[in-house]
This record gives C-alpha cells, structure tokens and sequence, in this order.
C-alpha cells in the first residue's frame, strides 16, 4: 500500500511539474492514516487557492469511510476551506482528509488558518411544494419515501448530514424472519435449545392474547415433534414470544404481532427493490434464535444501495445536509417543515398529505440519554452515528406528540474499545462462531443470551474489557470483515491479534496462555455436547479449532433506544391523548413501544423497513 501510493505520488507530482509551470499548479502527495489504515491524499494548489483533492487507493469502511472520500474533496474545494464539517460517522477519515490537505497548504507556503474558516455563506431562502417530506435518510426514511412514491405521492426527503444511511449503514446486516422453506435446509437447534423455547409455553400469561400466542406456540411444537425433526424449528409464534419476552413484557403486543407478521413480506418487497439476500441463516448476537437473513454483502450498507437507488429512480427528491428545525401546523395538522441546509439557507417545505419522522433515536445524545437513565455514564460511546441526537422526538413533542418507554436504553458488549462502534473485529454475524473472555482469558457469560444480559455481565469485568475470539470471518469477504475492515490492516494497527495457536494467541493479548488453553478446550467439548454447564448457552455451530485464531477487542457501548414517540398500527404520530396527529407519522428509532426493555438482535432492520414502509403508504394515501 505504501509503495503504491509513492509511486503514485511521484507520477501524478512529476506530470503537474511538466503540465503546471505555466499556470503555477503544483501538487502536493501526503499519506495520512485513516480508519482503514494509510492512504494518500493529493492536493492541487493553484494561484493560492485549493484547485483539486484527490484521494488514494485505500482501505477506508464501505458506505461510511468511503462517503467522507467521495463527498469532502469537492466541499473542500468549492469553500476552499478545510474548517468545513466532516463527514458525520466517518470522523477519522474526515480529519485524515483535512490533515493531508492542511499539510499541502504548509507546503506550498500558504497561512493555513485563512483556511480553517468555514466560508459557507447561505443562499436566498427556499420554498418546496410538495404531497410528502420525509425527515431522515436512513433505513425507516428511505423505505417511508420509497413506500411513498410506490403508492403514487410526490415525496421530498431531506437528510441533516452529507450522506444518506443513517444508523443502518452503521449496523450489521442481520434482518430475522421466520422463513419455512430457509428452515427446512438448517440443521436443527440443539436439545438444550429446543427446551429453552418450551418454557415460552407455560409463562404466566400477560392477557388473553398473550395466552392465545402461547398455544399457538405449543400446537406449533407438537406438530414438529411429531415429524421427522431433521431440520430447525421456527414460527411465528415463537419470534413474537420471544420477542414479547426478551422485552420484559413492556413492549405492545400488537406491535410485536405486525413486525412479525409483515417481516417476511416486507424481505420480499426489499427483494423486489433490488436487495439480495444470501442462502443461509444466522443468529445475531441478542438475538436468541437463528432466523436472521444476511444481505449480499453482510452489512446494513446494502439496504441504504438499494433504497436510496430505488428511491431516486421512482423521481424522489433527497436534498442533503438539510436538517428539520420545526414542523409547520395549521389548524392542528403538520403541513411541512422548516429546515435548514448547513450553509445556513433557510428551505421551507410544504406538504399537503403530511410528514414521516424518521430522523432515529437518541444514543449520540449523552445529555438526552442522561435525562431518561441517569445510570448510563458518559464515558461510554455509541455505536449509533454521531447525527443521532433525537431532534425529531423533540419536534414532534413541541406539537403535542406523546412519548412512551424513553428510559429503556440498550448497550451492547460488542464495541469498538476507539470509537464505539460495530466495526473493527473478527467474528461474523453470529454468535454460534465465537466466544468471549475477559482479560483474565476466561468465559463470563452465555454469549447467546440477551443483550442487557451479555452487557452487564461485561461490566463486572476487569476493565469492562472482553475479547472475542474465533477462528473464523464468516460472511467477511476478500480479507474483509462484514463491515469492510481489511483484517491485515487491522492486525497491522494492533486493533485485531491473529496467530496459529491459542498459546501465542493468550500471550499476544496479555493472557495466561495455560487459562485461555483451558478455556478454549472446554468451550469446544461444550460444542460436541450441544450444552454448556458453565453458563447454559445453548446456541452452537462449529468447535473454534481451525487456525488462525482471532482475538478483538471489545467493550460496552450505548446501542439503541427503545423508546420514542408513540404511533399506531398506521404510523400515525399519537398526542398525549391517544388520538393521531393530523399529518404527523413516524417510523423507526425514532419510535418506541415496539422492542419493550430491550431489543433482540435482528429486529432492529425488520422494525426500520416493515413500520417505514407502512408509514409510507399511510401518508400517501391520506385524504
């Protein structure tokens, strides 16, 4: 990688030194470290002023490292300033951009601080007309504006950063679905397992339809325990049960029923869009059973592709770093929004059928996650995008919308110990190809268990510090993980510890190599069982035998909140009298009452694109 971005330096500065000297172009070639590891950033200076960024070959992350790539250069030039926003999400790449650039200025002998200023000056105020405007570009804003156009509405989305995909080109790609023709080519789940979801049967009943649900799940067992058994079992019955249950009975039975129910259809109808789903199921990590559906490329970043590409060519208008400031209400009905773009024009947009929210949840926010969970401490990150600051919850709540179960924040025990996010370890989608150990090299917990479960067991942890360890990137490509890291790159950095032993594994990592052995010994004889006397998991695929062996690094991170505003089965935005908004729907993060306490793993994508893409048919057909 260093020697081509030399070469490539000198070429590119040998022909800017024969082609420039008449109009005093120079180049200048800085390599910088990004997320992904070196990559060169070539400035073109002319007459004092920035005339071309260029960026090299590298390794920068899918949809988010590489956004920063494609977008910042040409900011930088038309405000010939390096003291402009960076990419929210893509903070590491950015500040490499910005470094290279400022280094360039240096070199060629400019004062660099007349450049630090943000030179962004705003245009004549705007006015769109419009039937829809969707607030948010991520996975529950693309599927609203694209649901939307489908059912015949002229639609205007507007997304606050510079790059569309939200939280969900943050996320893994897991999307769960009860499929029965999937489920007859899986292995089936282990006794152990199968016993675990019996006990969903003979809870103590919450009402009639919680009992209703719980029969229907003992039918379903029945009839698989009467046939040949040769095969995973799965049902509706037991994705809402489970999903009912790992919320602690707090999230809305009806909510729960239509996910469940409109997961499948809406996988189909995402299929239809363009996505395409690989042949396998997984278990995602919190998420209890294996049902969830990978996308081709194993990453949310597949979604954001093909809605985003559907959505402009169904004629949608997405206008870019332009955030909502204030829903516009006449005679108590939101008939737009004003916003405004990040040079500071002022864009009024008109509605006439209404507007979706789904501008996400509040993880990002500390002072807003301080104010519903005084628990949750500022040192911990988020895996969300930093934009994810709960403004569209604020908006609606200054129009009389409601809000329900604000204080049931999530973490996850799998965050990147730099920047609290998903990325930067080996391991895959699910949880059946890993285990974790705590820095004494010892397993703590049943890594298939829920999520809060799984983050506070990591929090009584020396250092609330962990290791994942595996022998495999399963669903990684091309020495890729499934968020597009180049593994070598991270070993390299030291974020990732690769080696042909458990032994030089442990001691690589600053472990007991005889404790981690151990570990790593019984952890397989734990596979060959299908059962796990230390901490009852329960899901398994493969023993961890095949080298080379991974360690990555782990910690707590803020993941999802649960709560939000209150909506309907239509996505109709609720006041705090039970009645709908006129004009006002929501879906996504944005929203609770769905995932109760806590989300299971892979409900996450479904809740986003099932409940976006009713709030887009909802508001296009509104009267």
């Amino acid at each position: 990688m260093k020697k081509f971005n030399k070469v490539l330096a000198a070429l590119v500065v040998g022909a800017m030194s024969l082609t420039g000297c008449g109009n005093k172009a120079k180049t200048y070639t800085h390599n910088v470290h990004g997320f992904g590891g070196e990559f060169a950033v070539t400035t073109t200076i002319e007459d004092g002023r920035i005339k071309n960024v260029e960026i090299g070959e590298n390794n920068e992350t899918e949809n988010i490292g590489k956004s920063a790539i494609e977008i910042l250069p040409k900011n930088i030039v038309d405000s010939q300033s390096i003291g402009i926003d960076g990419m929210t999400g893509a903070t590491i790449t950015s500040t490499a951009i910005f470094e290279g650039v400022q280094l360039a200025l240096k070199d060629a002998g400019l004062d660099v601080e007349s450049f630090k200023s943000n030179k962004a000056t705003a245009g004549e105020d705007e006015t769109i007309d419009t039937e829809v405007v969707v607030l948010g570009g991520g996975g529950a804003g693309l599927s609203a504006a694209v649901s939307a156009s489908q059912n015949g509405a002229k639609v205007v989305l507007i997304e606050k950063t510079s790059a569309l995909g939200g939280n969900t080109v943050k996320a893994g790609g897991p999307y769960n679905a009860v499929d029965p023709k999937m489920d007859e080519t899986t292995e089936p789940a282990t006794e152990a397992a199968m016993e675990h979801i019996r006990s969903l049967c003979k809870k103590e009943a919450k009402s009639k339809k919680h009992q209703q649900w719980m029969d229907q799940l003992q039918k379903d067992l029945d009839e698989y325990d009467a046939g040949k058994k040769d095969h995973l079992f799965d049902s509706k019955a037991l994705h809402v049960l489970q999903t009912y249950d790992g919320g602690d009975y707090v999230g809305k039975l009806e909510f729960i029923e239509e996910m469940v129910d409109k997961s499948l259809p809406t996988a189909e109808w995402l299929h239809d869009n363009g996505l395409n789903w690989r042949g396998e199921l997984a278990t995602c990590p919190g998420g209890l059973w294996k049902r969830a559906h990978i996308p081709e490329n194993s990453a949310g970043s597949d979604y954001i592709k093909v809605n985003s590409k559907v959505a402009k060519d169904l004629g949608v208008e997405i206008i870019m770093d332009c955030a909502a400031k204030k829903l516009l209400v006449d005679n108590g009905r939101v008939v737009g929004v004003e916003a405004e773009k990040s040079n500071g024009t002022k864009v009024t947009i008109n509605a006439t059928k209404g507007v979706v929210i789904a501008t996400g949840g509040f993880a990002a926010n500390k002072e807003m996650r301080k104010k519903y969970n005084p628990n949750l401490g500022e040192q911990l990150q988020t895996t969300n995008n930093p934009a994810m600051q709960g403004e569209g919850i604020v908006m609606a709540e200054e129009v009389g919308a409601a809000t329900t179960g604000m204080e049931w924040i999530q973490c996850l025990p799998l965050g990147n110990p730099e920047t609290g996010g998903l990325n930067g370890w080996v391991g895959g989608n699910g949880c059946e190809y890993y285990y974790q150990v705590n820095t004494d090299g010892k397993r703590f917990m049943a890594e298939d268990g829920r999520r809060d479960y799984m983050t506070n067991k990591l929090l009584e942890q020396p250092g609330q510090m962990s290791y994942v360890i595996t022998d495999t990137n399963i669903e990684g490509k091309e020495g890729k993980t499934i968020w597009g890291d180049n593994i070598d790159e991270l070993v390299k950095d030291g974020k990732v510890f690769r080696a042909d032993t458990i032994e030089d594994l442990a001691k690589q990592i600053g472990v007991d190599p005889t404790v981690l052995k151990k570990t790593h010994e019984n952890f397989n004889s734990y596979v060959e069982k299908g059962f796990d006397p230390e901490f009852e998991r329960k899901l398994f695929v493969n023993k961890v035998d095949q080298p080379p062996f991974y360690a990555s690094p782990r910690m707590p991170t803020v993941h999802h909140t649960m709560g939000g505003l209150e909506i309907d089965l239509l996505c109709r935005v609720l006041d705090k009298d039970g009645k709908p908004i006129s004009g006002l729907y929501a879906a996504g993060e944005v929203t609770g009452g769905i995932h109760g306490a806590n989300r299971l793993g892979g409900n996450a994508l479904v809740d986003i694109h099932v409940f976006g893409k009713i709030a887009g048919e909802s508001v296009a057909n509104q009267k």
